[in-house]
């Protein structure tokens, strides 16, 4: 075994009343309540809910509609894309894995996976598969890699062997999904079949998720939404996986959902006795690496006194019990899963709603209601922190744009810039101009570019989250390079 970097301390909880949900019958009409004040709330036109306890599922239904405007009505057979939440399942897949004896959590991936690389020669070599799982190999989310991408998740894997690592191997918790990817690759690998036909033959089968699926279903499927510009709900141009991809592809439905939360919160169950994996799935949700509580989980989690990352799950405390949870978000929809482990207790909200805190505000309401804790105005306590968040990021990027005027002061030749450039990670990209703007092209993305007469390029924009670009020149003059900071944070060589 590896000793982790970071000393983790048990979470020890106080069970008070965890051992039972605290209603002797359940309150089905409050819980309705709670969920059709949260959609009306936040502007959701359509959730699906499902709540377990014991291996018996408490509550199963869908609210409001598939897509706006239209009447056809969500149910609790629905299907969601869950997005990160898919995390899990590649984890229960590594678990069962572990437990033929195929892998070791501590494997190195370059013993299933020799070409796989990281920037660092250290971390290339020494990567373990637990490394991968917990957020802890050093490498930045890098969204821009995967997302809309249209390529497989092996050349995502493959191209992050260029991207810098931001932080030293293993010495922090860095979300990251590219790495779930290889860690789903090491999963075909071992099992001789790919990770999408493991995961229904090890997994879904077995619980009995027949609906489940990992690419958007034809039929059966809920349309994304947005908040539009006049403050209601329009439909998202839906994201579209070309390939199944293992950090994120799932689709599901709260019914399926049930089965899987069931299992999660009791895996020795004798039921699940021929999937005989009820260790390695416990090592999932145990803490592997400190998740910091930073000034935004402390207001996001005003009742957690620590928090981690396991294997696929957010390990923390919630008002003296232990909780494991895990988000999910791609465009148009929100997923929100949690369990209470030793209450054999869980629930997922479905929401086809994007940036939006409903899905974390109602989990914690229903919690608060189904085990007798006092009620917080969860709904409104997050919209104030989001428009308190949108209002002191908009003073940050303000505050930094004009330091940024001050450093780089001068004036910039718009058409030398123009021209392709490239990354050994991103590929070609290239700066055009579009109306008076220069517009920054990287696959299917692009952003239109301030100038303002500085030598530096900017943007206020969520895709690429507020862009900087600063240029470097050759000997002779002449703009040899970008940087940019935001999402992408590389440099960009100009070619000739």
């Amino acid at each position: 075994m590896i000793n982790n970097t970071f000393l983790i301390i048990s979470l020890v909880f106080a069970q008070s009343d965890v051992d039972k949900v605290a209603a002797a019958k359940f309150p089905e009409k409050e819980v309705k309540l709670l969920v059709q004040q949260a959609m009306e709330y936040w502007r959701v036109p359509g959730v699906a809910v499902a709540i377990v306890h014991e291996g018996e599922t408490l509550f199963e239904s869908g609210f409001g509609v598939v897509e706006i405007a239209k009447q056809k009505p969500v149910t609790n057979n629905t299907l969601f894309p869950i997005a990160s939440c898919t995390k899990a399942f590649t984890s229960a897949l590594a678990a069962s894995m572990v437990a033929k004896k195929k892998l070791d959590w501590d494997d190195k991936v370059q013993k299933h996976l020799p070409w796989f690389k990281l920037s660092d020669p250290f971390a290339s070599e020494d990567c373990r598969l637990r490394d991968l799982f917990c957020h802890r190999t050093g490498l930045g989310s890098n969204d821009l890699l995967w997302y809309r991408s249209g390529l497989a998740p092996e050349d995502n894997v493959r191209k992050a062997a260029f991207l810098p690592l931001e932080n030293p191997f293993r010495s922090t918790y860095q979300y990251q999904s590219i790495m779930y990817s290889a860690g789903g690759l090491v999963c075909e690998k071992v099992g001789n079949a790919s990770w999408e036909k493991l995961l229904r033959q090890e997994i879904l089968d077995p619980l009995g998720m027949k609906d489940t699926v990992v690419l958007p279903p034809n039929e059966n499927l809920s349309r994304g939404h947005f908040i539009g510009k006049f403050g209601f709900p329009e439909v998202k141009e839906p994201y579209v996986s070309a390939f199944p991809d293992p950090a994120g592809s799932v689709y599901s439905s709260a019914h399926d959902l049930a089965n899987w939360l069931k299992f999660q919160v009791d895996p020795a169950n004798q039921k699940y006795a021929k999937m005989d994996l009820a260790p390695q799935l416990l090592e999932t949700q145990k803490p592997q690496v400190v998740n910091p509580l930073d000034a935004m989980n402390k207001l996001l989690h005003p009742f957690t006194a620590q928090m981690s990352y396991g294997l696929g799950w957010v390990i923390q405390d919630y008002r003296g019990i232990r909780l494991v949870s895990h988000a999910g978000a791609i465009d148009g929809f929100r997923t929100h899963i949690a369990t209470i482990p030793n209450a054999k207790f869980g629930l997922v909200i479905l929401s086809n709603l994007e940036h939006t805190r409903m899905n974390l505000a109602l989990s914690n309401s229903l919690i608060d209601l189904l085990f007798n804790f006092s009620r917080v105005e969860w709904d409104k306590n997050y919209a104030f922190i989001m428009a308190e968040g949108l209002q002191k990021s908009k003073i940050a990027y303000d505050d930094n744009l004009v330091e940024l005027l001050k450093k780089y002061p001068g004036s910039l030749n718009l058409a030398e810039v123009l021209g392709e450039y490239q990354n050994p990670a991103y590929g070609k990209v290239e700066l055009k101009m579009q109306g008076k703007n220069v517009r920054l092209v990287v696959g299917k993305h692009f952003v239109d570019l301030n100038h303002l007469g500085s030598s530096i390029l900017y943007a206020g924009d969520f895709v690429f989250d507020n862009p900087v670009l600063t240029f470097t020149r050759d000997s002779s003059g002449k703009i040899a390079s970008f940087k940019i900071t935001g999402r992408l944070k590389a440099e960009f060589f100009k070619l000739p």
